[in-house]
């Protein structure tokens, strides 16, 4: 039995080259997921201020048009009130907005739930932004929680998904 006695070097060259390739495509999908992230925090972050200061109609033009027209727009106003007072109850009087801290880091793509593909066909992504915070209340007591929108693209457009975040 003979030994293959071509070049060497392309024994230890292909597990580089291989990294190398994984790296580069991880790192390309990092940007694009960021990008993504980046464009549509300032509509997120709008919304958190409009569910603060309790705007139920600005709330309700972020949801898809079909969610502000179903039952003449009962549900929406529904999910818009609910969102408002759970951000009462989380802020407990305190600027709770002043204490959001972005979490590029576990924001991203998620698999669309049943729910939404059942709701909206023609979905074809959902992204999460993710945000955290850490306060004290008025009763003396530290309050750690969390945040996120979930928005979903459709025909090229973002709409908020029906839960909020808060």
């Amino acid at each position: 039995m003979t030994l293959y006695k071509g070049n060497r070097s392309t024994y230890w060259q292909l597990p580089i080259l291989c990294s190398l390739t994984l790296g580069a495509s991880v790192t390309a999908a990092q940007t694009n997921l960021l990008k993504e992230v980046y464009e549509l925090k300032p509509r997120c972050e709008q919304m958190m201020r409009d569910i603060r200061d309790e705007k139920v109609d600005d709330i309700i033009k972020g949801y898809h048009p079909m969610m502000q027209q179903w039952q003449d727009g009962k549900r929406a106003r529904k999910w818009a009130n609910l969102s408002i007072n759970g951000y009462k109850r989380k802020a407990d009087g305190v600027e709770l907005l002043d204490f959001l801290i972005f979490k590029p880091e576990s924001s991203g793509f998620l698999e669309m739930s049943k729910n939404l593909k059942g709701n909206y066909p023609n979905a074809k992504r959902a992204l999460s932004i993710n945000y955290s915070f850490k306060f004290k209340m008025r009763n003396g007591q530290d309050h750690i929680g969390s945040a996120r929108c979930v928005l979903f693209e459709e025909n090229g457009q973002w709409y908020f998904e029906d839960d909020l975040p808060f």
